[in-house]
């Protein structure tokens, strides 16, 4: 069963850089912001239960989801020219840096 499950998700994964490309592109600062984070747990390889959906409040982008065993990813990236995103997982930082670096090194992986 477990064998049917990876053929059905890889052609779904890989057009999911292809899609997240295409976004990237569109200027939209919360979706950059939502597809960067899901980009980091993805290189630290964080099993989600839910992917981070991310709301913008006032000068800040939060992101929340949950991890498969139940931990909380929580994301936050001040909107100003820097736009440096904190993650954390079960309250553990696993990545701070550029918002910008991410996308750029995921355009590179799909290129």
């Amino acid at each position: 069963m477990r064998r049917w499950v990876w053929v059905l998700a890889v052609p779904l994964l890989a057009a999911c850089s292809q899609v997240d490309s295409l976004q990237q592109v569109s200027g939209v600062p919360l979706a950059t912001v939502e597809i960067a984070a899901e980009d980091v747990l993805v290189a630290q390889n964080v099993r989600l239960l839910s992917a981070p959906a991310c709301v913008q409040a006032g000068d800040t982008f939060t992101c929340a989801g949950t991890t498969l065993d139940d931990q909380a990813i929580e994301v936050e990236v001040p909107d100003d020219d820097a736009m440096i995103m904190t993650v954390k997982v079960g309250g553990a930082e696993i990545f701070r840096g550029p918002v910008q670096e991410v996308i750029d090194r995921a355009g590179e992986r799909t290129s």
